[in-house]
Parts: structure tokens; C-alpha cells; sequence
């Protein structure tokens, strides 16, 4: 029975597996050079816990412990980046404010309806000018993958 008891913790420290942590930077340059970075850390079995911030560190974030200035959720803003502006637009309010101090680059918060939202992300899902965090990637299917059934 005694040792019964002592195999329990290990059979449960076996089923947890490593931790795996996914670091995504995005690197915003202004027309006098400086840079702005939005780094988005996610982890989790499919990745689907995430934090994110706006900073001229290219390092923050990198690690699960620097949680200062940060905003919680997937895809908690759409962005774009042209003229030296940086604007986000976030769904029916302003979730979080970045304490940047930028030279250069300004930043510019707006909110939408979520109809108007929902154009934008699909805009966004596509990167035609505007972008999630994090950016998405081209999904490439594989050949032989069945095809869906014809509607009729």
C-alpha cells in the first residue's frame, strides 16, 4: 500500500508534459527609425492562452514573468501601420492603453461596433492593411486533403 501511495505523485508529474511557449514579435519601423515591437507570448496545449504588448523592448515578453503593461486574450486588437501611426481597433471599447514613451510613432486607439469589427478582422485574417495579434500566416492545406461536400 505504501508504495502505491508514493507511485501516485510520479504517475502524475509524468502526465504533465514540458511547457511550450510560443514568442511572436512584429517589428514597426517609423520614417525617422525607430522601432516599435508587438510581442505576443501564447501557451497551452494548442497555444490558446496569450498576452501582448506594444514596446521598444524587442525582448519583452519573451518570458511568461515580464507582465508589465500587458493585455490578456487572443487576438486583442486589430492593428495598422502606415504614416508613422500605429492604430488599433479594438471591439465596442478600449481594453487597454500602452505606456509607451514614442518619439516618433504615435498611437491612435479606436473602437467599433462589432459588425464594423468583424469586417475589419476578416480584412485583417487576409493582412490586406491590417493585421492581428498575432499576425496570421498563410494556412497550406495538404494535396490529398478530401475535398468539402457540393451543396445542392
Amino acid at each position: 500500500m505504501r508504495m502505491t501511495l508514493s507511485l501516485i505523485p510520479l504517475l502524475l508529474l509524468s502526465c504533465i508534459s514540458n511547457v511550450h511557449e510560443t514568442f511572436n514579435s512584429i517589428v514597426l519601423e517609423s520614417s525617422k527609425g525607430e522601432k516599435l515591437y508587438i510581442n505576443s507570448l501564447n501557451w497551452g496545449a494548442t497555444d490558446d492562452t496569450q498576452i501582448t504588448t506594444i514596446t521598444s523592448d524587442k525582448e519583452k515578453l519573451r518570458k511568461r514573468t515580464d507582465t508589465i503593461d500587458i493585455v490578456r486574450g487572443l487576438e486583442p486588437f486589430i492593428y495598422s501601420f502606415k504614416n508613422d501611426t500605429l492604430e488599433l481597433f479594438f471591439q465596442n471599447e478600449v481594453t487597454h492603453f500602452f505606456n509607451e514613451n514614442l518619439k516618433t510613432i504615435h498611437l491612435h486607439y479606436t473602437t467599433l461596433r462589432t459588425s464594423e469589427y468583424n469586417k475589419l478582422r476578416l480584412k485583417a485574417y487576409k493582412n490586406e492593411e491590417y493585421h492581428t495579434v498575432p499576425k496570421r500566416g498563410t494556412i497550406v492545406y495538404p494535396s490529398d486533403l478530401p475535398k468539402a461536400p457540393n451543396k445542392k
